[in-house]
Formats: structure tokens, sequence, C-alpha cells
């Protein structure tokens, strides 16, 4: 029998759950769906297609699989059936999560508070509230030997729906790294037009797609990397109402962190069990043993320069290897996850760079993007939801450490090649 979820297809189904084979995600969904005594509504046709990497986008079409699965309401405990509240069965009218949900909306600026908060002991809950998990959530900043403790908004206006808004902005970054991801596929592996919509871009590519890293030929990025990003960090939440030099700041600080992060996130999705590092270019580089920094001139001449470069972009890789691929593979984040962490870590960085209204918006979007998570950690069945939001939220530290030494290291690279690329000129001297 197949082992994999009924549902949404997750290779990760290994019990029965409310009468159906299913992940723990979809048991999750459908347990909170029936106590909450929930109804959702499809924005299409009520036929959208349910697939893990995406199992958020339509609620309505995702719980009428569970029902088709097997599922059964009478098995969740805490379920009661009764005619009253079945006539008052709490209807999700706004349509599902899409882009313009998010957009449509109109949160209250959060309130922020650099105090520290007193934590409320409860003896009959275990599980920490989000203002308590501030006291333990610290993200390490470089930047000033400070940490940072995760701002909570106020609860939102009553008639706005909070989940509705929050899975919109799920859906929003995931969309968006999504797409960046096609357009890599697109230009570096070796794939037909026909072959780009096949399925969802989880990773932009297969183990048959990668060749062996080869310094000679490495380069940092071209016009066309540039674009992608820019494409990228140009759909974010309230980046229209950045001025031009606060645009200028967070688009040099997605291209760092994507340059950090994206390599961890498809070595992961590649290789889950294996030691490889996977560039974003579609190479690839065994990390076991860890690759010697000694270039091997036995078998070829190479110049001196050859020597020092090699080292160089060894020692980079080995390093963010250990610093940013190592804990962030041991986390297995989903896309759903991976895409909002990326985010985070863009805004966060921003919210020390930026000036008082740029520093504004990106503490009113780092409060959403955290608020997503615990929504869609919760979602995907984790047992203990704000444990994980914590450890996610605490890897952005990783990442965050790492900009400067690689920028620091890709100035000692391209001391080997006379830079010409006006944009990358400005990317190098950017003061992360």
């Amino acid at each position: 029998m197949s082992r994999n979820c009924k549902i949404c297809d997750s290779p990760n189904a290994t019990n029965l759950h409310f009468g159906a084979h299913a992940c723990k995600a979809c048991a999750a969904f459908f347990r909170r769906t029936v106590r909450g005594n929930l109804a959702y509504k499809c924005s299409s046709t009520n036929n959208c297609e349910i697939y893990h990497a995406f199992r958020q986008n339509c609620r309505q079409c995702r719980l009428t699989k569970c029902f088709r699965a097997g599922m059964k309401e009478e098995i969740v405990q805490g379920f009661k059936r009764s005619p009253e509240n079945q006539s008052h069965k709490r209807t999700m009218d706004e349509q599902q999560p899409t882009t313009s949900n998010y957009y449509d909306s109109n949160p209250p600026a959060p309130y922020w508070d650099d105090s520290p908060p007193t934590k409320i002991l409860r003896d009959d809950v275990e599980i920490m509230e989000m203002h308590e998990l501030q006291e333990y959530i610290q993200i390490p900043n470089h930047l000033d030997n400070t940490v940072l403790l995760v701002p909570i908004s106020p609860p939102l206006d009553p008639r706005i729906d909070e989940d509705e808004r929050l899975y919109s902005l799920a859906s929003l970054y995931m969309e968006k790294f999504v797409s960046l991801n096609m357009r890599r596929r697109l230009t570096y592996a070796n794939v037909s037009l026909a072959a780009m919509f096949d399925v969802p871009c989880v990773c932009p590519f297969e183990k048959s797609d990668l060749l062996p890293f080869d310094h000679r030929s490495y380069r940092f990025k071209n016009r066309n990397d540039y674009t992608m990003i820019l494409d990228y960090v140009n759909q974010f939440p309230d980046f229209h109402m950045l001025n031009k030099s606060e645009k200028t700041v967070l688009f040099q600080t997605a291209a760092a962190v994507d340059a950090l992060a994206d390599p961890a996130y498809y070595s992961q999705v590649i290789f889950p069990n294996e030691a490889f590092f996977v560039t974003r270019e579609a190479k690839f580089v065994r990390m076991d043993p860890l690759p010697s920094l000694e270039l091997d001139t036995s078998t070829e001449d190479y110049s001196k320069e050859d020597v020092t470069m090699y080292r160089s972009m060894i020692s980079m890789i080995r390093r963010q290897w250990k610093n940013v691929n190592v804990p962030l593979g041991q986390l297995k984040m989903s896309i759903s996850e991976f895409s909002l962490f990326k985010a985070l870590t863009i805004w966060h960085y921003n919210y020390y760079k930026l000036q008082d209204s740029g520093k504004a918006i990106s503490a009113r979007q780092r409060d959403d993007i955290f608020r997503t998570l615990l929504l869609i950690c919760t979602d995907e069945g984790h047992e203990d939801p704000m444990l994980r939001v914590s450890e996610i939220v605490l890897a952005v530290g990783n990442v965050m450490t790492e900009v400067h030494e690689l920028v620091t290291t890709l100035l000692e690279i391209t001391v080997f090649d006379e830079v010409q690329d006006p944009i990358l000129k400005d990317m190098l001297k950017f003061k992360y």
C-alpha cells in the first residue's frame, strides 16, 4: 500500500488519522476544522489540486479530499454534532488565500515595545502564548551586540479574518519563491519549456541537472541573476512604500540572503541524506569529506592566481556549509516554512539598516511573518508549533552573521577579475 498521504500526496504519511491514511499536517488541519466548526469557500471551481508543498492554497478542496479519503468527524475528540452548531457554523466567506487578499487588507500599525515582556505562568496550559515566546526567542545581532525580541502586535480588528490574511501572506511569499526557482531552472537546468510546468517548482534542479563545481568557471552573478532577485523582492508587501534608497538597501540585502539561504535549501531538498553543497547555478561540491583547501597541482598546471582563488572559494563554501547549510538542513524546512524564513531574514536585517519609516515597515512585516509561521507550523502538524517557530526564527541569526563574511570573501575573489558591471560594484561596496 502506498505510504503517501491520500489528501496531499505527502510521502510522510505513516499512520491512519481519523479513518484515513494521511500525513500529520492534513490530520491537524482536519482536527482544527472539525473542532472549530469551520467551513471554507473555494475561490475556483471546487476542484483545486492539493499538493503537499502547497496544501494551504485551498482549504475547501483540501477538506473535501479529507472526507473523500475516509476521514470522519465523529472520530475527532471534542466533536459534537447538534442542530444548533450546524446552523451557526462559521463560514469563511472570503476567497481562499491569494496574493491580492493580503494586499487588500489594511492591518493597523503594530505596537512596538522594547521592554521585555512579563511572563505569565499558567498551571493548566503547557504551551506558551506568543507574548511569552518573546522571552525565549532571541536572534543574535552582530551589528550592535544586542538581541532582538520578536515584537507581537495587538489583536487586529475583529472584522478582519486574521487567518485569511496570514494564509494570503504565506501564499504570496511562496509564490514569489517558486517563481524565482522557475527562472533559475529555465536559466541553469537542461530542461525543455514544456517540462517547466509539470509540477510546482519546489526546487529548480534535480540531481541529473547538476555539474561538478569548477572554480575556473565561477562567476558571482550576471544581470539575469540580479533581475531574478529584483523581481522577487519587488513583490514584497509594502516594498512600494519604501523610498528609493531604502528599496536599494532591501534589494542588496535580498541578494546577500539569497546567496546564503537558497543553496542550503536546494542542498537539503536534492540531497536530504547526503553531504553535498548545491549552488544556485546547478553546480555541486561533495562535503564529506570536506574539500581540501589546497588545489591539486599534480594533474594540471595551475597559475598562482588559480591556487589563491581556489583557496578563497573553497574556504567560502566550507564556511557556508558549516554555518548555514548544516543548521538549516537539520531543520528540514518545508517550502512554506523556508519561503517565510527567507523573507523574515531579509526584513529583519533591514530593520537595522533603514531609517525610521523603513524601520517601522520592516518591523511590521517581520511581525506578520512571525504570526504566519506560527499558523503554518500548526497547519503542518508539528507537535509543538511554538517550539518549531522558535527554531526557525533563531536560524535567522545564522544567515545574518554570515552575510558580512560572504561579501568579504567575494571581494577577495573578484580581485582576480576586472569587475565591469556597475551593479556588482555597488553590491560589493555596500556596507552589510
